[in-house]
């Protein structure tokens, strides 16, 4: 049952060996994870403090949420005046008989409600790529809104061949509008239950401040963080013990709902296949470091290889390889299931790591912390998730931590964090996700200033969020947010959005195994450069 309590059972001669393995490895990975580092001296970094001030933390939110206004709607909302993925179409103004590798294409998108009507204003969302099926290759376009109903989509071409292009209407602006009320004003569509020590009964818990005299505020010192549960009168406000699982309120109205509900499809195209013919354009990219600027579109997939162009990246075929460029490394994953992923990812593909794993897994919860060790290779791999704001159950007995409080208990030589903080967070006004990436990112300036070798990760998030409360546009919402808070540190930030929208297979927040083996060749190529 989830939330329930569990019990695990460990033999002596197990205790054992895993006190020897886990001895073994930090022996030889030089990292003290569990011993605080002390604080660094405030007058070596005014600019952080700066940062910190209530004018400056308004200032930076209110200049976020300028980056991400949308355009709203300017006539009636309802179903049949939305835009609708039938009657919207393509076309290529200015067709060509003749295109070459690095020329840009450029197609013409109208929209029409559903009644057949032009539309007169924009907000539509719309995902655009350019593929080809025989080549398993694919790269994303960019949408121009012209705010008049009519959108153009800019393709780079990057590969010789026969190319299709493919274009399809996520949301409408009238279904966006929703997403974004129910968003910011409706936060009684998630909440949690928790639990507090001394007491069995079940809270009704919130991440954003609750009035009234029966609700009990919980802090962590650490990092921060405030959260807030529903208590009886009678019963006092103990030490919290733990967080058991998410739940989703059903809210919606009828309209709201057949909006919400419409599934994103293709759009009609006027424009046939047409050919591709090479070039003579050369490799310029550098090789792979921190603080690369990403271009658009930033790579492209070709014979089911992502091909980067931020950097020079190479594929990583066997164990040997990805072993030889880990050796002696303590990789950290911090973040949700699509970060679980590389987790299960490298614990397949790599014989040597051993799992240790002191958590019985639930059905439908969230595992960990987990970690595993190669103690011929000197590796350690961990893999943790958010603690509270958690839509999946989880149990009182896991050792779940904020982000922001591991990030301050790691450094030293051969480390590398991984941080995935996005899709749990698409259900909250932005506000909340700002305050919590502000933390994570003050614990990684001090991470990076008493351990400056570490390489830190910023994982964008993935395409494929798709149920009735979840949405590509609310998580692009946050994906913006998200590098622009990281923009100016030096950190890499991987773009993991576009290559999960441009791949041939269909879209999943949880993408099929090829997809997570480039994103981990990707995450490699910047641990080992060219």
């Amino acid at each position: 049952m989830l939330g329930r309590e569990r019990r695990v059972s460990i033999s002596t001669g197990f205790l054992l060996c895993l006190i020897f393995i886990v001895g073994f490895i930090y022996r030889f990975v030089q990292l003290k994870p569990l011993e605080k580092c002390p604080p660094p001296d405030p007058w070596q970094n005014v600019t952080q403090q700066n940062q910190s001030s209530p004018a400056a933390i308004d200032l930076e939110l209110q200049t976020l949420m300028r980056m991400i206004e949308w355009p709203e709607p300017l006539g009636p909302t309802d179903f049949e005046s939305s835009t609708s993925p039938f009657k919207t179409e393509f076309h290529m103004p200015f067709p060509r008989a003749t295109y070459y590798v690095g020329e840009y294409v450029e197609v013409f998108i109208i929209a029409q409600d559903h009644r057949g009507q032009p539309k007169t204003y924009g907000g539509d969302y719309f995902q655009a790529k350019l593929h080809s099926p025989m080549l398993k290759a694919g790269v994303t376009g960019s949408v121009t809104d012209h705010r008049n109903g009519t959108y153009t989509a800019s393709f780079l071409l990057l590969w010789p061949g026969q190319v299709e292009i493919s274009i399809r209407l996520v949301h409408s602006s009238e279904a966006i509008i929703v997403h974004k009320t129910l968003r910011n004003t409706r936060l009684d569509k998630v909440i949690f239950q928790g639990t507090i020590n001394g007491s069995s009964r079940v809270l009704k818990c919130h991440v954003w401040p609750q009035s009234g005299p029966n609700v009990c505020e919980f802090h962590d010192p650490d990092s921060g963080e405030s959260w807030y549960c529903e208590h009886q009168s009678h019963d006092p406000c103990g030490q919290y013990k733990g967080h058991l699982e998410g739940i989703r309120n059903h809210i919606l109205r009828a309209e709201e709902h057949r909006l919400l509900s419409e599934k994103e499809k293709l759009i009609k195209s006027r424009v046939e296949p047409f050919n591709v013919l090479p070039s003579n354009k050369t490799d310029n990219r550098s090789v792979c470091s921190p603080g690369l600027p990403i271009p658009d579109p930033s790579g492209f997939y070709y014979q089911d290889f992502w091909q980067s162009r931020v950097c020079r990246n190479r594929a990583f075929p066997s164990p040997s390889a990805v072993t030889q460029c880990l050796t002696g490394k303590a990789i950290y994953l911090f973040g949700d299931s699509t970060a679980k992923q590389w987790w299960k990812y490298l614990i397949d593909f790599i014989p040597s790591l051993l799992e240790i794993n002191l958590y019985e897994e639930l059905p439908a919860a969230l595992p960990g912390p987990l970690v595993a060790v190669d103690t011929e290779h000197k590796i350690g791999l961990h893999w943790q998730g958010h603690h509270i704001a958690l839509t999946l159950a989880t149990s009182v007995n896991q050792d779940l931590h904020f982000i922001a409080t591991e990030l301050d208990q790691l450094g030293g030589a051969g480390l590398v964090v991984v941080i995935n903080c996005l899709a749990h967070y698409v259900l909250y006004p932005v506000k909340v996700y700002v305050n919590k990436l502000r933390k994570i990112r003050e614990s990684v300036l001090l991470l990076m200033k008493r351990s400056p070798l570490s390489k830190v990760f910023i994982k964008s998030g993935n395409t494929g969020y798709k149920y009735i409360y979840g949405s590509d546009w609310l998580s692009l919402q946050l994906d913006l947010v998200m590098r622009a808070m990281f923009s100016e540190l030096p950190v890499t930030i991987l773009d993991n959005w576009q290559m999960t929208t441009c791949h041939y297979l269909h879209q999943d927040l949880h993408p099929a195994p090829v997809i997570i083996k480039n994103e981990i060749d990707l995450l490699l190529s910047f641990i080992c450069p060219m």
